[in-house]
């Protein structure tokens, strides 16, 4: 028999089968989970012996972020979104109370935002992503209870026409608000066979009035008008970005240019009711 010499593949081998990996220290398996999506460490990382499910239920720094959208599973059926409630909570009461970051996609309802601030107060980023079970009254009482939020994203949700304001008002610190309403403010294919939808600047004007500290606006498929984003242009001097993609009453006149012109990055787009109308430039 070939006999193996210190320091050769055949003492690496016997190593590696030796370590005992419940004996790694917390800082390296901190290291370790950060790296690691959170179903991983709620599940398997977490099961893998005593230690590891200890530094995987008592380190906060791992809950501080909670993002549900990139999980991987659809959610088709009570059976899922059960599951996916109960991983949600699960991951919300390890944070023990220092959650800045939340994230989650169709199976959030009001009931899951309650929970959430029944439990946390310094959230900072809020995303709803398809939350049709979800009411604008449960995301107005989340922001009055969340001052300290400073980026709030609603995509395909529920969004009244004074919850702009109320948002506003209850987050001062605010600095990046994205609303896509591209599925419920879509005009109608057949304006004569369907009832046409008409402009509105009450939500612009909510966010003209409240919200006077934001960075970045993202307004997909709302339906403001001129009059609404030159009230946001005022009211929001330390506007950087703006994204009206498909807010098909803003109209790109030679004014609206001039006044677009200060800031760092701008996106236009509008649709006509059969096809392409028109596509603006970054101004």
């Amino acid at each position: 028999m070939k006999p193996q010499m210190e320091g050769g593949e055949g003492a690496e081998g016997s190593s590696n089968c030796d370590r005992n990996w419940a004996e790694l220290a917390g800082d390296v398996l901190i290291v370790i989970f950060l790296k690691l999506g959170m179903f991983e460490v709620l599940g398997a990382a977490g099961s893998v012996c005593r230690s590891w499910r200890k530094v995987a239920k008592e380190e906060p720094v791992f809950w501080r972020r909670i993002n549900m959208i990139d999980n991987g599973y659809f959610c088709f059926g009570n059976w899922y979104g059960s599951k996916l409630i109960h991983a949600t909570r699960i991951a919300i009461d390890r944070s023990g109370g220092h959650l800045e970051e939340f994230a989650v996609n169709d199976f959030a309802d009001d009931e899951m935002l309650r929970y959430l601030c029944d439990r946390t107060s310094v959230l900072k980023k809020l995303v709803l992503v398809s939350c049709a079970q979800l009411s604008a009254e449960a995301i107005a009482q989340t922001a009055k209870r969340q001052p300290l939020l400073e980026e709030i994203e609603i995509k395909f949700g529920p969004f009244s026409e004074q919850l702009t304001e109320i948002v506003g008002t209850a987050c001062p610190r605010l600095k990046s608000f994205k609303l896509n309403h591209t599925r419920y403010n879509m005009p109608p294919l057949d304006p004569d066979n369907e009832e046409e939808i008409t402009s509105n600047d009450d939500e612009a004007l909510g966010i003209a009035k409240t919200m006077h500290q934001l960075r970045h606006l993202e307004l997909i498929g709302n339906r403001l008008t001129n009059e609404g984003l030159t009230a946001i242009l005022d009211g929001c001097p330390h506007l950087e970005t703006l994204d009206i993609t498909r807010c098909h009453y803003v109209n790109k006149d030679a004014d609206m240019y001039a006044r677009c012109a200060r800031l760092q990055s701008v996106m236009f787009f509008s649709l006509s009711y059969y096809g392409l109308d028109r596509v603006w430039d970054d101004a």
